[in-house]
């Protein structure tokens, strides 16, 4: 099953950076991630540990403690504390079938190849270009809810 970890640990640095300078509580920034404000508040703890968060118990102004062009969804990954691959081979197939015998090691050269080009592609994307996108992204929605409002009219 896959784990949406890293895709919540993004959503808080991309909402943290674009409501810069505003109070932003943990009930707040939960609710964007539909969630609850103590998992909330639990990923906020694994991105200070990574050194990607400044937070100061008693305020709630969370800050990037770098800019975000110089924070790639590398280091986010890394701050899930990831210990297994993002794919893994199941070990337990059965040795009386010659399928089964070979499976799991060719499956494993294959993972590890999907898995280096993945970390490496990870490093080269920067939490400011996803902010980009999410910024040209609600601007074009924007656009789309004011040309159907005035259709409506």
């Amino acid at each position: 099953m896959a784990n949406n970890r890293l895709s919540d640990l993004i959503h808080i640095l991309v909402y943290i950076e674009m409501h810069d300078h505003k109070k932003l509580t943990s009930e707040l920034i939960a609710s964007s991630l539909n969630t609850n404000p103590s998992l909330t508040r639990r990923m906020m703890g694994q991105l200070k540990r990574a050194g990607l968060l400044e937070t100061t118990q008693g305020t709630a102004c969370p800050r990037l403690t770098r800019s975000p062009k110089e924070i790639t969804i590398s280091d986010v990954y890394m701050a899930t504390c990831p210990d297994s691959p993002l794919l893994k081979v199941d070990k337990n197939t059965s040795k009386e079938c010659q399928v089964g015998q070979v499976i799991p090691t060719i499956l494993n050269k294959y993972y590890l190849e999907i898995q280096s080009t993945t970390e490496s592609k990870m490093r080269k994307i920067t939490i400011a270009d996803i902010i980009d996108d999410v910024q040209m992204d609600i601007e074009h929605h924007q656009g789309r809810n004011k040309l159907f409002a005035e259709i409506d009219n």
